[in-house]
């Protein structure tokens, strides 16, 4: 489905995904590559709306699962380009190691938790545990989080750690001995690690330490001098082994670590196969609990053109309302093929009702619920809306030229199936050229296969064909109360009715003025030019 910036923008379709999160680097992912259902994959769209409400019910009646289930998915690290790098013949590192073997433990956590929904789970979601892997790199089953190369993964390997340990130890007995000698001969007190630490105040017993033989300064400051054991050559021989030992040991970790990262790549297709459930799973998740916070329904998918919508909300605006303590009129539409009419005075809300069309239409093909009691409505091949506050710096145009601009784009697109929003049409250009060319549009779309929907202060152009909805408007005035724009919200009544026959634009203009508080002279000159019989479009 086409929508262009402009429209994405206008329908705030930004902000709305902006309050879906999925938990996990691979959700995150797979929400930045959402695209819009085309009008062709209505059935895996219909699938999703299924499976969204199914995991809504779950949550309803299995919350304690799902709070699990999240609880280990804040705990998943991006390791999808480590699999790959194994899979193409890279040689992992323990940090690596280790990050994939964490995974793997939470991907069995996940997978049992997944067992206790009552769900049979298709195979996109479901996360399976990977015993072969967990086997690879927990070869002793010691269940530890932590990555070690084990000695069971190389007998020469064990050999070597074996006969390095023997030669630390006989090391570390000739040390000690040699801990107990120095002691005993100068009456100092060396640590285990025998060494001492001497203050550069006690002069004398450093200059009596420097030449003493069994020593040698390990490490100085400004503060103090360190010595320990000085090695003879029965103790460098031992040093030189193990070096020699730990040099070999490294080789032979390496040989391990290239053996196991072949081990783990013919395995790695299962991995990222179970990464792509989470990330699935995690993003459906998000959309159901998206619909709960919302209050969403699922909507249908029809097969004949329309728009239906019984007591819609805009969740952006409703949200806005919402911090001030305010409440979000509902509002509904049922709309067909063809053109229709929204007519009320500013502050009517006419604007907000042309963009919850859109961002709901939008959020359908999006696969998302829709905060609404009722939706039903057909798909789209494009939604594009027209706001009509644009101006083209770049192109010299005028808000008026850009206008015209957009809407030519919708209606080289209106022989296909799609949904035309134009707030205010022609509002940029002088009041009678703007009524004859918002007619002509509407003739012309009209006759089209798309939905169109319309808002407009233009008298005159509702008649046979044109579905004409009209903001009910300012409701139980109390005119005492002047000067305040916030209690037009009061009194207006921001929901649509169809108006049936040929019924002029409401004059709640006036009223809105009154309400604000403009001289009431000036209120009953333009009152008295409204009822004369002079007309102007």
């Amino acid at each position: 489905m086409i929508i262009n910036k402009r429209s994405y923008k206008a329908l705030d379709i930004e902000r709305v995904l902006g309050d879906l999160h999925p938990i996990t680097p691979f959700g995150m992912k797979f929400k930045s590559l959402m695209k819009p259902y085309e009008r062709e994959d209505a059935k895996a769209l219909f699938e999703e709306l299924d499976r969204i409400e199914k995991i809504k019910e779950l949550v309803d009646t299995q919350r304690a699962v799902f709070v699990e289930i999240r609880t280990y998915m804040r705990g998943i690290k991006d390791i999808r380009k480590s699999v790959e790098r194994c899979i193409e013949g890279g040689v992992l590192n323990s940090v690596e190691f280790f990050e994939i073997k964490n995974l793997i433990s939470i991907m069995r956590s996940i997978s049992q938790s997944q067992s206790f929904l009552h769900w049979e789970i298709p195979e996109k979601f479901r996360v399976d545990v990977l015993e072969e892997v967990e086997r690879l790199l927990d070869p002793e089953s010691c269940g530890l989080k932590t990555f070690y190369i084990y000695d069971c993964y190389s007998p020469e390997l064990r050999d070597l750690r074996a006969s390095r340990a023997k030669a630390e130890y006989v090391l570390e007995e000739i040390r000690q001995a040699k801990t107990r000698e120095i002691e005993k001969e100068t009456g100092l007190k060396l640590r285990s690690t025998g060494d001492i630490t001497i203050s550069r105040n006690q002069i004398d017993l450093i200059k009596k330490l420097l030449d003493y033989p069994k020593l040698q300064v390990f490490s100085e400051t400004y503060i103090n001098v360190t010595f320990r054991v000085r090695p003879d050559e029965g103790m460098m021989a031992l040093l030189k082994d193990i070096e020699s030992l730990k040099d070999k040991e490294a080789i032979e970790e390496m040989k391990v670590l290239e053996d196991l990262s072949q081990k783990v790549a013919s395995r790695g297709g299962i991995i990222l196969r179970n990464i792509d459930a989470i990330g699935h799973f995690d993003l459906l998740i998000a959309k159901a609990y998206l619909a709960i916070a919302m209050n969403g329904v699922k909507p249908v998918i029809s097969e004949k053109t329309c728009c239906m919508i019984k007591m819609g909300r805009h969740p952006v605006v409703e949200a806005g309302l919402k911090k001030k303590g305010k409440v979000f009129t509902p509002i509904s539409v049922n709309l067909g093929q063809g053109a229709a009419v929204i007519t009320g005075a500013n502050m009517g809300g006419k604007t907000v009702s042309l963009k919850m069309v859109g961002l709901l239409m939008a959020m359908l093909q999006y696969g998302l619920f829709v905060p609404a009691e009722y939706m039903e409505a057909s798909l789209c091949d494009f939604i594009f809306i027209s706001a009509g506050d644009e101006q083209s710096l770049d192109s010299g145009l005028s808000t008026f030229g850009a206008e015209m601009q957009g809407i030519k784009e919708m209606l080289d697109m209106s022989d296909r199936h799609g949904l035309i929003l134009i707030d205010e049409l022609a509002r940029g250009t002088n009041p009678r050229e703007g009524y004859a060319i918002s007619y002509g549009i509407i003739s012309y779309l009209m006759e089209k296969p798309c939905i169109t929907l319309i808002t407009t202060h233009f008298d005159g152009l509702i008649r046979e064909g044109v579905k004409h909805l009209q903001v009910k408007g300012l409701r139980n005035v109390d005119y005492d109360k002047l000067g305040d724009p916030d209690i037009i919200s009061q009194y207006m009544d921001y929901s649509l009715v169809e108006i049936i026959g040929n019924t002029g634009v409401p004059k709640d203009a006036i009223n809105i003025s009154r309400l604000i508080g403009v001289p009431e002279a000036i209120l009953k000159e333009a009152e008295s030019i409204l009822e004369s019989p002079v007309t102007s479009h």
